[in-house]
């Protein structure tokens, strides 16, 4: 696996503990959430204590249509956003060179993938 994967399985595997950080304007979901319900509690990071905010979803076209419909349902405005693919490039190399010049990073990678093997419905 590349170090891009070992990263995001840290972040995960820190983010599901039920961590909160304050002040947040921004949540990035690059993985489908399995409802609108998930949805909104990841997205609600954003408007504590009378703030506002904005998410971003990322999804694959086969997530697509029925993750839309199920946000339409609940009434959560959505605006789209078509990527441009002629601008579409891979951040592995660079990911990976990070790895390699920070050592702890790369042994939380290492940590956190032992783990996820350990217990993949993590």
């Amino acid at each position: 696996m590349s170090c891009i994967l070992f990263t995001l399985y840290i972040l995960k595997f820190l983010l599901i503990r039920g961590l909160d950080f304050p002040s947040v304007d921004w949540v990035v979901q690059l993985d489908c959430p399995e409802d609108a319900s998930t949805y909104i509690h990841r997205v609600g990071r954003t408007a504590r204590y009378d703030s506002t905010g904005n998410g971003l979803l990322v999804l694959l076209p086969s997530e697509e249509e029925g993750m839309l419909n199920r946000l339409k349902e609940k009434k959560i405005p959505i605006s789209q956003i078509r990527i441009n693919e002629k601008r579409i490039s891979s951040i592995k190399r660079g990911l990976e060179g990070l790895c390699l010049k920070n050592v702890e990073i790369k042994y939380l990678a290492q940590k956190v993938f032992n783990i996820q093997i350990s217990f993949p419905s993590s």
